[in-house]
Order: structure tokens, then C-alpha cells, then sequence
């Protein structure tokens, strides 16, 4: 028993003073025991609970006898009620640990003997906390910092039946993992974790490398396009410097060839299925074997520490589990969690017996007939049976467990998107009992878990698929996602929803195959998304799969079509494919005018988007005698308070102003912005949009600031809401710099129109009206820098692109023609100027008419043309013309 004068204190203290008393610093105990200094620290203030592993480490270094130590484990685990430690009693001949030899040259990898774990370099990127259960593979360890040492790419193999990373952290990415925190000390560059799993999601991979969790580039890295991000980190990739780069999950040789850099100091570390490379990627596969019986004991004593390693029984259970890592895991979760029920020898009966993946039909549901997968299967049967559908958290546990099967496999779930796929309740006993089942699922070793997301290995997906009872577990989750990313569709979120993409593409393309009503609704929502975020052929794409669907499964005269047929045209107008999207829209309106009436819903929104689609041709009286109807319909329906009605009058307020009536425009746009701030709130997308639509009006009426200002606040939305690889991103910086332009500041002109031309390039190539904009926006500043023929190549490429896409009698072709009749009178080449300025009249009467500035500016130049030539007669003809068009608009 204790003295009851005893001193007791809290574990940081007694941390502080044995510290003290064996004169190490902060920084010497955290070398020492392999964490960071701000750890200790944050121990020592007690703010900061240590690691297992973590507290094993400080009792070897801070030299706590024996008889303590299990104290002190405890209680710097608060794992008893007991949260103190009595004054710790040094003797005065103690001596500090000698702290770790210095490391070897950062350039020579140890490859006899593994080094113990260590903090890794600056510039790291690592996702992966380091398994305390790990055991064994030293050797293979030793050969992959053979292969590494010498600069071979080299892939981890594994025996087929593990298709992907290994369940509870010890298979292919596990040996990764741990490889990473022994080795990357030994890798000056640091080292960085990528997942090759989604090809898609590579490059933003590559990207985060070079960000504030990796190898932190520059201060403003984070604000740069995805493909200046990706340059920049593959220019450092290329450099001398060591740095270990980890592509997980790597199946394709072509997405290896693509990413894999060509030369510099870097050591690739595959983890792949794949056992053969063409061999000029130079790969060195290592295949990784089961455990070697030793190994796979010492890991299920992991578990079972009470058990003797030489018990026959494990030995005989690691016999009938072949000696796989993920099925030796999940026996040894399994005997821990049932230590008091169940002995190794009943476990061992169990395995022996037949289990339900015997049966040759759930051999043909996808499982290889390997006896190795067989092993594995019936130990996640093992854990499986353990749901009794009898007990309500367990039979909500099967429920989850079969929604997440048909979810994406392998990849992170949201709980919220789970809970959401068995319509529970909404009330707080529902959102209890749903945890409680996903502990369940969790103790019982089926998935993982991460903060707010759960995941189900591949394999396991497999098993549940075969297993389950659920009938209703495909449709509902179905159902479930489709509701959650319409809704989100609706609210702007789209951030949230692309973290949802992957589950949305896999249960719309899974779906597709049924050709089923349902599936034509998935398509439309993924549809609707890919259009959001600006990838307009993806979304062409799934809209011409609903079309095709729904035409068979409901026919060709059926509401749904006409909401395909308008889709479809809006995909198709922002690739600026605008007689393909007119050819839609009509469709869709006359469609909508026969099944659902003139004075339809549907007719307006028909109406609508046609309208826009002839602003976009440049077809201004028609484009707006059709935004009105619709504006008129939509009004009578649904008031003009609702977000359809305020996009009509946003449309409205752009013809206006293409036509040159800007008063009537502006009013169209600010009650319009008025109206979004009062139903969606300051920070909706549909709220940016009204901004840059008004901040052109100002523009066009000389208000800059005001412009400035509606330009600044629908960038700040945009981007957070878009990111900066949009159009809508490209258009708003366009319009700063013709804002900039206007009131003389051209070096930031210049450096908004490259923006944005970088933008709309790398989106939709060089053919594009968007991209012409932005060229005829750098052939002004180059004008008025004095570059008088780069600006003359700016609009000679705008007009090009303008003649293919929009045609010769389109507006944004008047308006260049216009340009270059000015750089050409700026060059000497009146004849020239003269010509151009007479093509864009035309064009300028024939559109707009007579009563236009458009016009206006063309007689203006014209006469210039025809004074500098010594016609003064002529020029002045043009000139009154032009000044009479000026007083009156």
C-alpha cells in the first residue's frame, strides 16, 4: 500500500521530472522515443494523451522500473479510473539512454538490418499512421531497399487472392506503410504517399504534393490551377534530390508511364496486383508471400497476448487460414473479441466446418475458386455470422453493412450518406442506434473506419454482395444518392458533391445495365453535376444516356424527353456547339407545347434555354421576344420570387445588354440580385452569375468601381464554390481585365486575360467563343501598350476561331472585324481598316441595326479610315452619322 504522505501527480508532470532528472531536453526524449518534439511538449502540459506505442517508448527511455511500468502505460492511456502517478523516484547514479546514432548518409539505404521508425523529413506526405500490429517481413523489407538503393521502380505483388490493400492494415499497402516509416528517414526529400486507385483522381494527387501537407512549394501554390500545381511538382520530382514516392494501388503501365518521373533523385514504391511490367518501365516486382507460420502466430498473440506461442492450436488456426495477413487479422480480431466465449480449439472447430461460400454459386458471384480466397471468405464469415438478425442493432448492422456493398467499392463513405440509404428517423435514438451498429460493424472487423467516413474492403464488398439477404439494398441506396446530390445540385454545394462523385459514377454506370427508369434518373443527376463543375462533355455524355434510356423505357413522347432534350442542348451551347444545341431546345419546346401546353412549366424553361442559346448566336430580338415569354409564364406559375423566375430575368438583363440598352438591363439585373440575396442567400453560384452579369452593364456605362466590385465578389464565390479550373472562373477574370483595360491599368489587364486564357484552354482547347473573348481582351492591352501587331495576332486568331464557331454574321465577328479595322488604321494599312471597318458596319446594321454604339463606333472608324486616305468628304458623311447615332442612345 502507498504512503499516505505520498506525493501523486499528473502524468506530465511526472514525465517533466524524470525528463529533468536524467538531464534530456524535450528534444532529446522526442528523438529518442520517435515522435516530434510539440508532442512532448503537449505530453508535459498534459493537453495530449500519448500513443500505445507512444507511451511503451517513453517507459524504455524515461528508465520506469518494471514493477512500474504497467502503471504508468495505464495511466498515460487513462485506461483506469486512476489518473495519477506517484513522485517519481530517480536514483542519483540514472543515466540518460545514449540518444539514436547520428543517421547514415541521407543517400545510402540500411538493406541488412530494418531501422526502427523514425519522424519523416520535412516535405513528407503521409496519410498512413504506422500499424502497431505489423509484424515480420523483414526480409522482404531488405529487398525492397536492395531494389530502392539502386533506383529500380519496384512493385509490391501479392498472391491474387488479396485483390487490394489488406483489411485491418497488414497486406500490400501495409508493407508500404511500414517500409515508409522505417526507410523515409533515409530520404532528404521526404517521402510521398499518392493513390493510383481512381485514374481520374491522380493528378489532384500529384497536385497535394506540393501543397502546406507536402512538400510546400511557395506560399501561393494552393491558389494556382490544378496543371500549374501538377508542373511545378513535377519539376520537383525531376530534381537530384532523394525523395521516396508511393503509388498505391498502381494497376495500369500506362498511368505508371505517365506519372512515373524520367530522371532525378527519386525512388518510385509500387503496390499493385499486377505481377508482369513491360519491361521498359524499368520495374522490379517483388512478390509478396504469405506470413511464414512464426510470423503469423506472433500476430494473432497481437491480439491474444495471453496465449503461449506455442500453442498448437493457433499454430493449426494460422494452418487452416493458409497463413493470408488479412485473414490471420480478422481471426485474430475475432478470438480477442470473444476471449471470454470462445477458445482457440472451438475457433479452430469452426473453421474446420463448411461455410456458406462452399456453395458453388457464391463461387460464381465473383470470388475466385482459389482455396486461398475460401479461406479468407470464411473468415469474414466468421465475423459475419456474428450479426444475428434477430437483435435490432445487428439486423441494422446487415442493413448498413449491404447499402455500403453498393456503394463504390474500396472507397470512403460518408456515415451521413449511409444512415441516409436506410431512412431512419430523423431523431437522435435513431442516430444512436445507427452508431451503435456502425461500432458493431467496426468491432467485428468489417469495415474501417476515419472521422466521419467508414470503408469496406473490396473483398469484403464481394462477400457481403453474395451473402446478403437485403433485396432492397441496391434500390435504396440508389434512391439515397440520388436525393442527396439532387439536393446538394440545388444548394450550390458542390464541393460536397464532387467528394460524392465516385459512389455516384459507379452506381449510375452499374445501373445502366438494367436500363431501367431509375437509371435514366441517374445519368440526369450525374449529368446535371458533371455541367456544374464545367465538365460539359461528361455531361453531354450521361444526358445522352437518359435520352436514350428513357426513350426506350417510357417512349419517345414523354416529359422526361423534353427535360433530356434541354439538357442536352445545355451541354452542348457551353461547348459553343450552338446549331446542334438549338436543334435540342426546339425539340424540347415543341415537345413541351404538345404533351404539357403553352402554358407549362417546362414550355418556359424550353423557351428559356432557347433564348439563350439565340443570344449566343447573336440573334438578340429572338433571343429576348423568348426570354419574355418565358419570364411571363414562369412569373404566372411560380412568382417571381423563385430561383427559375430570377434566372429568366438574369437572361433577360444579358440580351438587354448585348442590344445596348443598358438602363433597361441593369434594372433586369439588380432586381434579380436582389431577389437571390433574399431566397439563396449571399454565397449561392446562381448569385455570382447575377453579379458578373450586372458588372458587365456597369462596365458598359463607364461605373468601373461598381464593376470592379460585382466582378470581385462573384470571383470570391466562384472559386470557393468552383475552384479555379472553371469557365465561369475564366469569364469573371475576362471581365476584370476589360475593367482594367478601361481605366488604364494594363499590366493587371494583361494579367487577368492570360489568367483566364489559361483557363479556357486548358478547358476547351483553342476553339471557343470564351477563349476568342479573352484574345480580342489581350489584343486591346497589347494596342494600348503599343504592340500594335501582337494585338493585330490576338484578333486575327479571335476571328479565325469566331468565323468557325459562330459564323460571319454573329456580333463577336462584327466586333473583331471592328478591332482590326483599328490596328490596321494604327499600322498605316488604310485600305485595310477601311475593308474591315465596312465588313463590321454591315454586320452592325444587319444585327443590332442602325441606332446602336456598336454601329456608331464602326461609322466612327470608318470615316477615320477614309480622312487618313484624303476622301474628307466621305469621313465626314460617317462621322455626323456616327455623332447623330451617339446623341440619341
Amino acid at each position: 500500500m502507498a504512503d499516505a504522505t505520498e506525493e501523486f501527480f499528473s502524468f506530465g508532470i511526472c514525465v517533466r521530472r524524470r525528463r529533468k532528472a536524467l538531464d534530456l531536453t524535450q528534444g532529446a526524449l522526442a528523438q529518442q522515443a520517435g515522435c516530434a518534439e510539440v508532442t512532448i511538449r503537449k505530453l508535459e502540459a498534459d493537453t495530449l494523451r500519448p500513443s500505445r506505442e507512444i507511451a511503451e517508448r517513453l517507459a524504455v527511455c524515461l528508465q520506469i522500473p518494471p514493477d512500474e511500468q504497467a502503471l504508468f502505460l495505464h495511466v498515460a492511456r487513462a485506461e483506469r479510473s486512476v489518473d495519477r502517478l506517484p513522485a517519481p523516484h530517480v536514483p542519483r547514479n540514472i543515466q540518460a539512454l545514449p540518444l539514436a546514432p547520428p543517421p547514415m548518409p541521407k543517400d545510402q539505404l540500411p538493406v541488412d538490418i530494418a531501422p526502427p521508425p523514425a519522424a519523416l523529413p520535412p516535405g513528407s506526405r503521409m496519410p498512413l499512421s504506422r500499424n502497431p500490429l505489423f509484424v515480420g517481413r523483414e526480409q522482404t523489407m531488405s529487398q525492397l531497399a536492395h531494389a530502392l538503393k539502386a533506383g529500380t521502380t519496384v512493385a509490391i505483388g501479392q498472391l491474387q487472392v488479396a485483390a487490394a490493400t489488406g483489411l485491418g492494415g497488414i497486406g500490400k499497402t501495409q508493407l508500404a506503410c511500414e517500409f515508409v516509416h522505417r526507410y523515409g528517414q533515409f530520404f532528404p526529400g521526404g517521402v510521398l504517399w499518392l493513390n493510383f486507385a481512381d485514374p481520374e483522381a491522380v493528378p489532384a494527387e500529384v497536385a497535394a504534393c506540393g501543397g502546406a501537407d507536402g512538400m510546400q512549394l511557395s506560399p501561393e501554390f494552393g491558389a494556382q490551377s490544378l496543371d500549374e500545381q501538377v508542373r511545378r511538382v513535377l519539376t520537383a520530382w525531376s530534381s537530384p534530390i532523394p525523395r521516396l514516392l508511393v503509388f498505391d494501388n498502381c494497376e495500369d503501365e500506362t498511368l505508371l508511364e505517365q506519372w512515373k518521373p524520367k530522371y532525378g533523385g527519386c525512388r518510385v514504391l509500387i503496390t499493385s496486383r499486377r505481377a508482369q511490367w513491360d519491361a521498359t518501365l524499368g520495374v522490379q516486382p517483388l512478390r509478396l508471400e504469405v506470413l511464414v507460420r512464426t510470423e503469423s502466430i506472433a500476430l494473432l498473440r497481437r491480439f491474444r497476448p495471453d496465449l503461449p506461442d506455442t500453442s498448437a492450436e493457433l499454430d493449426a488456426i494460422a494452418a487452416a487460414l493458409g497463413d493470408l495477413p488479412l485473414a490471420m487479422h480478422l481471426a485474430g480480431s475475432f478470438l480477442a473479441k470473444y476471449r471470454h466465449a470462445l477458445t482457440p480449439a472451438q475457433y479452430l472447430r469452426r473453421l474446420q466446418m463448411p461455410t456458406i461460400l462452399d456453395d458453388r454459386s457464391l463461387r460464381e458471384a465473383g470470388l475466385s475458386p482459389t482455396q486461398h480466397v475460401q479461406h479468407v471468405a470464411r473468415t469474414f464469415e466468421q465475423s459475419y455470422a456474428q450479426l444475428a438478425p434477430v437483435d435490432p442493432i445487428d439486423a441494422l448492422a446487415l442493413q448498413l453493412i449491404a447499402r455500403a456493398a453498393y456503394l463504390a467499392p474500396g472507397e470512403s463513405i460518408p456515415r451521413s450518406l449511409l444512415l441516409q440509404t436506410r431512412g431512419l428517423p430523423d431523431d437522435l435514438d435513431a442516430i444512436l442506434q445507427a452508431e451503435d451498429a456502425i461500432v458493431r460493424l467496426i468491432d467485428l472487423g468489417l469495415v474501417e473506419t476515419d472521422e466521419d467516413n467508414i470503408r469496406v474492403h473490396r473483398l469484403l464488398v464481394a462477400f457481403v454482395r453474395a451473402v446478403t439477404q437485403d433485396t432492397a439494398a441496391q434500390a435504396a441506396v440508389e434512391a439515397a444518392l440520388q436525393r442527396v446530390v439532387d439536393q446538394l445540385n440545388s444548394a450550390g454545394d458542390l464541393r460536397t458533391v464532387i467528394g460524392l462523385q465516385s459512389h455516384l459514377r459507379f452506381i449510375t454506370d452499374a445501373a445502366q445495365q438494367r436500363a431501367s427508369e431509375k437509371a435514366g434518373d441517374l445519368c440526369t443527376t450525374l449529368g446535371d453535376h458533371l455541367w456544374m463543375i464545367g465538365d460539359f462533355k461528361g455531361a453531354q455524355h450521361y444526358h445522352e444516356q437518359a435520352l436514350a434510356i428513357w426513350a426506350q423505357t417510357l417512349g419517345p413522347e414523354h416529359p422526361n424527353i423534353v427535360l433530356s432534350l434541354n439538357n442536352l442542348g445545355l451541354a452542348l451551347y457551353e461547348q459553343a456547339a450552338y446549331t446542334r444545341a438549338r436543334q435540342y431546345h426546339e425539340q424540347a419546346l415543341n415537345m413541351s407545347e404538345q404533351l404539357l401546353g403553352k402554358e407549362d412549366l417546362s414550355t418556359a424553361r424550353s423557351l428559356h434555354f432557347l433564348g439563350r442559346v439565340l443570344w449566343g448566336q447573336g440573334e438578340y430580338p429572338q433571343a429576348r421576344a423568348y426570354q419574355e415569354q418565358a419570364l411571363d409564364i414562369s412569373k404566372r406559375l411560380l412568382g417571381e420570387e423563385h430561383h427559375h423566375t430570377i434566372l429568366i430575368l438574369q437572361s433577360l438583363g444579358g440580351v438587354l445588354w448585348s442590344q445596348g440598352e443598358y438602363a433597361e438591363a441593369r434594372s433586369y439585373l439588380e432586381r434579380a440580385l436582389m431577389l437571390q440575396v433574399q431566397v439563396l442567400g449571399s454565397e449561392h453560384l446562381a448569385l455570382a452569375r447575377s453579379m458578373h452579369s450586372l458588372a458587365l452593364v456597369l462596365w458598359a456605362q463607364g461605373a468601373y468601381a461598381e464593376a470592379v466590385y460585382y466582378y470581385q465578389q462573384a470571383l470570391v464565390i466562384r472559386k470557393q464554390i468552383l475552384g479555379m479550373e472553371h469557365p465561369e472562373i475564366a469569364q469573371t477574370l475576362s471581365g476584370l481585365g476589360e475593367v482594367m483595360h478601361a481605366q488604364g491599368a494594363y499590366t493587371e489587364a494583361e494579367q487577368y486575360y492570360k489568367q483566364a486564357l489559361e483557363i479556357q484552354e486548358s478547358i476547351f482547347g483553342m476553339e471557343h467563343p470564351d477563349t476568342a473573348r479573352s484574345l480580342n481582351g489581350l489584343g486591346l492591352i497589347l494596342q494600348a501598350q503599343g504592340d500594335i501587331r501582337g494585338a493585330q495576332y490576338c484578333h486575327e486568331r479571335a476571328l479565325a476561331i469566331e468565323k468557325k464557331l459562330l459564323g460571319d454574321e454573329h456580333p463577336d465577328t462584327a466586333w473583331t472585324l471592328n478591332k482590326l479595322g483599328e490596328v490596321m488604321y494604327l499600322q498605316g494599312a488604310y485600305t485595310e481598316a477601311q475593308q474591315y471597318y465596312e465588313q463590321a458596319l454591315a454586320l452592325w446594321k444587319q444585327l443590332l441595326g442602325f441606332n446602336h454604339p456598336e454601329t456608331a463606333r464602326s461609322l466612327n472608324g470608318l470615316g477615320e479610315a477614309l480622312s487618313a486616305q484624303g476622301n474628307y468628304a466621305g469621313a465626314k458623311l460617317f462621322y455626323q452619322e456616327a455623332l447623330t447615332i451617339q446623341k440619341r442612345v
